[in-house]
């Protein structure tokens, strides 16, 4: 090749390298000039930035402020009013008065937003489809109406022997460690655990039976879900991660690590679920995959074991991480607040001898157990990110604005829950709240609500119900070494509220067993 040739041939690699540059340049502006300004969102208050690019969000989400978009949000709406645009493609809404029109139940259809929920991936359990990140209302719907019965209020209602009976264990456990410390969150972690595991799978983890309770579980659903965010910005990277051997990936993250985990556990329940769905097991025991086997609305393909066994790992977080939490919180306030706490001793010892059997009607009749339970759900949040829905049937009007059809729209429930204009003075443990205004339960979105609301509400509740009544009817503690700034208030939001990353735990000291 001459020097002319090869000069010329540089100059075309050159000027194609130029060109792909300037087009790509010109690409980006161009998507730019189109979300501020010919976006069908683009007449909605909000910052400019944020109308612009993801990257407004990844610097509050991700880095250099960890978890810390939502309180961005709240600022922004102290900003700009009720309704923000917090992103390219999302409306954030602020007012008590509108959630039920977002998270809309019976005939109105809303789906999830692919983008939020990195559907298809393998973050959580996307690449296995389960309930938790179903985009589409109807097939949401068929998944979630075959596993529905299994936690019916009259289910969870004839299973109260069993949650009594795991209750007692753990405070036999607690009566027999007089004088030593231990962490809240993992006592009550083990218990969430050994109920779903022993009633939804016939398999119990015996974590009440464990030196360190739920610890190591526990850890990993907090390791597992803050890299949610990272998944939505760069879910190229996180799949190519989570697709390498898991002691690998725990030397990347523990984010990273404890999604993996997850999708281990996946792999090793579809070996019970494939026995199950081939009618090979023994059948001494019902399961929530019995349940779904027998669906005769839901199809072939979603009774696969790989989809069925997706389920397992979304109940077994949902029922350990957020129940656990919200005990643990409740615990603390009452242990904290002495009057609240003799209050509810007081109608305890009237309603329930320390050793007799638990009536789970009863229990939930009791107004200031009640009030207490509520709460401690209000404090603890559960699922406090925002949850965008979309309809997809018709546009949406809320106060002037019209919302086209297809927008993913969104409510933040940590927001909703420490609004001081429904909840005066927030941050107060009260529970007489609740009694002085009957109407706030409406209020009160711990579970969600519409056709996506929380499938295991009623056994979440009948453990908070049993747990609490039974601890403070048999047991006194004491809180030590706990800093509510610290280590109670939700100070992240990784899906799931969470404290400060240095937070020690909810730490008590079992003092005695009470006698009547």
């Amino acid at each position: 090749m001459d020097n002319a040739t090869f000069g010329s041939h540089a100059f075309s690699i050159k000027g194609s390298i130029l060109y792909a540059i300037a087009a790509s340049i010109l690409y980006w502006i161009a998507i730019g000039i189109y979300r501020v300004y010919l976006h069908p969102l683009s007449k909605f208050p909000g910052p400019k930035l944020a109308a612009l690019t993801f990257w407004y969000e990844f610097y509050h989400e991700i880095y250099p402020h960890r978890l810390r978009y939502m309180w961005k949000i709240e600022e922004l709406h102290k900003q700009y009013g009720p309704i923000v645009r917090i992103n390219p493609i999302h409306l954030h809404i602020h007012d008590h008065a509108y959630f039920e029109k977002i998270y809309a139940s019976g005939s109105h259809k809303r789906d999830r937003c692919r983008w939020f929920m990195h559907a298809g991936g393998k973050t959580m359990a996307g690449k296995y489809s389960s309930m938790l990140e179903t985009m589409d209302h109807d097939l949401h719907k068929a998944r979630r109406n075959a596993a529905a019965p299994f936690f019916s209020k009259r289910r969870v209602h004839a299973i109260t022997p069993l949650i009594e009976d795991k209750v007692r264990r753990l405070l036999a456990r607690l009566e027999d460690t007089d004088g030593r410390i231990v962490d809240l969150n993992n006592v009550f972690a083990a218990l969430g655990m050994d109920v779903v595991t022993e009633y939804c799978f016939a398999e119990c983890t015996n974590s009440l039976d464990s030196t360190e309770y739920g610890k190591t579980w526990l850890d990993i659903f907090h390791n597992a879900t803050p890299i949610r965010s990272l998944g939505r910005q760069f879910p190229t990277l996180i799949n190519t991660i989570l697709d390498l051997p898991p002691r690998f990936v725990e030397k990347l993250h523990p984010s990273a690590a404890g999604m993996a985990s997850m999708n281990t556990f996946n792999e090793n329940m579809k070996a019970t679920i494939e026995k199950i769905m081939r009618y090979e097991d023994d059948g001494k025991r019902q399961t929530v995959f019995h349940e779904i086997r027998e669906a005769e609305k839901l199809s072939d393909k979603d009774k696969e074991p790989w989809r069925v066994s997706s389920e397992a790992s979304v109940l077994l977080g949902a029922g350990t991480e957020t129940t656990s939490r919200t005990l643990a919180v409740t615990t603390f306030y009452l242990l904290q607040n002495e009057q609240c706490r003799m209050k509810l001793i007081e109608e305890l010892r009237a309603a329930m001898t320390r050793d007799g059997g638990v009536s789970l009607p009863q229990l939930e009749s009791l107004p200031y157990l009640s009030a207490c339970v509520n709460e401690g759900l209000r404090l603890a949040h559960g699922i406090s990110s925002r949850q965008p829905r979309i309809a997809t049937e018709a546009d949406l009007q809320y106060k002037q604005w019209t919302i086209p059809r297809g927008t993913p729209i969104m409510q933040s429930i940590y927001l909703l829950h420490m609004d001081p204009i429904v909840f005066p003075d927030p941050f107060s443990f009260r529970p007489e709240r609740w009694i002085e205004d009957k109407g706030l339960t409406k209020y009160l979105f711990s579970f969600g609500k519409g056709n996506m609301s929380c499938l295991g509400m009623n056994l979440a509740t009948a453990e908070l119900f049993i747990c609490v009544a039974l601890l403070f009817r048999t047991m006194e503690l004491q809180i030590v070494d706990t800093v509510e700034e610290r280590d109670v208030l939700t100070t992240r939001d990784a899906f799931i509220g969470q404290s400060d990353p240095s937070s020690q735990g909810i730490n008590a000291r079992i003092i005695r067993a009470v006698s009547d």
